[in-house]
């Protein structure tokens, strides 16, 4: 056994005694000082003019290629880009990360008083007031009907209580109707305008030129004879009513003269009228004027054409009559109904026609459907009502309130969880007339992605229909951005489909108030809406923009949860301008910080800075921005000021990664700087070898450097060997100078 002149063992023994200590990845110096360890392996550094130790940043960008529709967004080299130059895809994103679909880098997060469905503009919305000659007391449901009367004069009318009011641009009127008691449902058929209230149904001229009177009465097996709630709808040239738990088809009382008669050997009597009829089977009739046995009251058995119709006549068969006179009328309007739901509770809600049918939805509890009244189209001008079937039924809970078709295609539901869209299936075959509908676009009760949250909010009440899109009454949803909400409208454009049944929405006009929205109509053919709000008033759309209004994008990360630096933004802003623009910045928590805010004197060509100031300067994960649009002074509606835009920069705050060069000794025998000396026979080549394992295995590992206290996480990039001793008689002599590459890990 050789020993050096520390009396240290110099020689390899045959079991190791006295190796360095470590523990996992990393090293314990005991008896000799080395200089650093790699993965618990110890070595002393060979650092030399030609060997030197060396520290940089590695690489930190990676080579990006540009495959963007809108060329830019993906960035080269520089600044990370993302940009908008049009909003009319409407709201409830919560990201903005274009992977999503195309479509979302026309669509933001939320926005309040700003109309976003012009392309590329977005503009202040017109502002409301009250219709001081309509009173709502508290507690009180205004329901309302808009319309033009036959002189074409604009209108809509507003039942509160018992009250009927209309009004025009002249002004409000109250109407005589004909009843006394609290109205339950309105409908309008150009000429005429319709009440249902406990008694029946009455019936007046839009022009309020004389008073209503009853034409139909509540029919006495509904809770004898007392309409307690009930929906009307004027569709397919009828009016139909939902009454408690029927459905009836209200037929006006109109004289038809006789023009034929015939009873056959069965004591059928058919008789057939100069005129197409309004009869259907199970109506009764008076014949008079047409002589034996003909006069007299009948139930109609069938109805073969509408200018035929069939009774029992208990006589003998009598020949035709080619030649009859006479009249026949209506008994009266109480029918049959067309359908009586089983369940006595049931509550009709809306009505409104697809292409083939008609649609009514109702529900009771937490069961909600809508049938389709199927119409015989193959005899007569105007089809039969043959049947009632189910088309639809909704979720276990969730119930539809509001009900209405565009373009005989679409189907807009709103129910007391939010707003869908569905489709009416005209294929013509077993499913006809059936509706498919999608998921919730606008969510007010329930967990909603576009805010994280959950909404336990009023339900949907109202709809109506313009041009191509269609409003929906909403209640204390629309965030005005400054820690208060209103109620108002949804606005919806059916021509801009995001995915399946998912349309475009944004929220539309506001009333100052968070009171249920229960009512919308649009005033004739003015395009001006009018909201009906529970115990407070009626707002009509006015020709002034707004005092403010936002819109809030979706957080922007750049599809990476690395931190950025956001740096820069470009307004765009169509000019002159007449009012102000408000900058903002907003956190993932809601941290709102505004940055700046512009008028018609700033350089719109120039970036603006401080986006960070939110964050205290600090990078993000995401940020959000709002943009806040302010009117002039009684600024109109149509002289609207338009931002167009912006373009957002960032840089990525990605944590440097270092590259250590670090030369090493590996020979057989070495000593630290105390002289003392270990090592044996063979002991450089193991090392080696158990440093490339470690390289190998790719794993990250403990870089410890005693010269410095430095203890870092990395993996190995690469080793390189240079050996600088040549062999001798006693010993191998293998040993030289190791280079290690290591890259440091975050």
């Amino acid at each position: 056994m050789a020993l050096d002149g520390y009396k240290h063992i110099a020689e390899r023994p045959v079991d190791p005694i006295g190796l360095p200590a470590n523990s996992g990845n990393t090293y314990y110096n005991t008896a000799n000082n080395y200089d650093c360890a790699i993965a618990g392996l110890p070595f002393f550094l060979g650092i030399s003019k030609d060997h030197p130790y060396k520290r940089e940043t590695a690489q930190y960008r990676k080579q990006q290629i540009d495959q963007q529709k809108e060329p830019g967004e993906q960035t080269l080299t520089g600044w990370w880009l993302r940009s908008q130059s049009s909003f009319h895809y409407g709201a409830g994103i919560r990201y903005e990360e274009p992977i999503e679909g195309e479509t979302v880098g026309y669509r933001f997060n939320k926005s309040a008083g700003v109309d976003v469905f012009n392309l590329g503009r977005v503009t202040l919305l017109p502002d409301v007031t009250q219709n001081t000659g309509v009173t709502v007391s508290s507690g009180v449901t205004p329901i309302m009907v808009g319309g033009t009367d036959p002189n074409g004069v604009d209108l809509y009318l507003t039942a509160t209580g018992s009250t009927l009011q209309l009004t025009t641009t002249s002004g409000t009127s109250t109407l005589t109707w004909g009843g006394s008691t609290t109205i339950l449902a309105l409908a309008q058929d150009g000429a005429n305008y319709y009440v249902l209230a406990a008694a029946g149904i009455y019936k007046g001229p839009l022009t309020g030129a004389t008073n209503g009177t009853l034409v139909f009465a509540t029919p006495a097996f509904v809770n004898s004879g007392t309409a307690t709630n009930g929906v009307l709808g004027w569709v397919k040239q009828r009016l139909i009513a939902g009454i408690n738990n029927a459905l009836f088809q209200v037929d006006s009382i109109v004289t038809y003269n006789v023009a034929t008669t015939y009873v056959d050997g069965a004591f059928n009597g058919h008789i057939s009228t100069t005129a197409p009829h309004n009869f259907g089977v199970g109506s009764e009739v008076t014949l008079s004027g047409v002589g034996t046995p003909y006069n007299g009251t009948f139930s109609v058995t069938s109805v073969p054409s509408q200018t035929q119709f069939t009774v029992f006549i208990n006589n003998a068969a009598v020949s035709t009559n080619a030649s009859a006179t006479g009249t026949v009328a209506l008994t009266s309007n109480n029918n049959l109904p067309i359908y009586a739901h089983p369940n006595t509770s049931w509550k009709w809600t809306a009505v409104c026609e697809g292409p083939n049918n008609i649609y009514v939805s109702g529900y009771a509890g937490s069961y909600s459907s809508i049938f389709r009244l199927a119409l015989d189209t193959t005899t007569g001008t105007i089809p039969l009502l043959t049947r009632a079937l189910e088309a639809a039924i909704m979720p276990t809970g969730e119930q539809i309130n509001c009900m209405g078709a565009y373009l005989g295609k679409f189907i807009v539901i709103g129910t007391n969880k939010g707003i869908r869209i569905g489709t009416i299936d005209t294929s013509g075959f077993v499913s006809n007339g059936y509706i498919t509908y999608g998921p919730l676009i606008v969510i007010t009760n329930g967990y909603d992605p576009a805010s994280a949250t959950v909404l336990s909010g009023y339900a949907c009440r109202s709809l109506t229909f313009n041009d191509r899109y269609a409003y929906v009454t909403i209640s204390n949803y629309i965030d005005n951005g400054d820690g208060t909400y209103s109620s108002g409208l949804i606005k919806i454009d059916l021509s801009r489909d995001f995915g399946t049944l998912q349309m475009g929405w944004a929220t539309h006009l506001r009333v100052p108030s968070t009171a249920e929205a229960v009512a919308v109509c649009v005033m004739g053919q003015t395009n001006k809406l009018v909201i009906g709000v529970k115990g407070v008033g009626i707002y009509q759309q006015s020709n002034t923009l707004v005092a403010n209004g936002y819109l809030q994008t979706g957080q922007i990360r750049y599809f990476t949860l690395e931190d950025k630096h956001f740096e820069l933004l470009k307004l765009r802003e169509t000019l002159p301008m007449q009012g102000k623009l408000k900058l903002s910045s907003v956190l993932a928590g809601g941290a709102v910080t505004d940055i700046i805010t512009v008028d018609q004197s700033f350089d719109f060509t120039q970036d603006v800075s401080g986006l960070d100031q939110a964050a205290d300067l600090q990078p993000q994960e995401s940020i959000a921005l709002k943009f806040t649009l302010y009117s002039a002074s009684g600024q109109q509606v149509g002289n609207e000021d338009s931002f167009n835009g912006y373009q957002l920069k960032a840089l990525p705050a990605v944590h440097r990664e270092r590259i250590y060069t670090i030369p090493l000794l590996n020979f057989d025998f070495e000593g630290d700087k105390y002289n003392m000396t270990t090592g044996y026979e063979g002991r450089a080549m193991e090392r080696l070898t158990a440093l490339e394992t470690v390289e190998s295995n790719g794993d990250v590992i403990v870089l410890q450097d005693f010269t410095n206290n430095e203890k870092i996480r990395g993996v190995i990039e690469s080793i390189s060997f240079s050996r600088e001793t040549p062999p001798e008689r006693r010993f191998t002599g293998f040993g030289g100078i190791i280079t290690i590459q290591f890259r440091t890990v975050v």
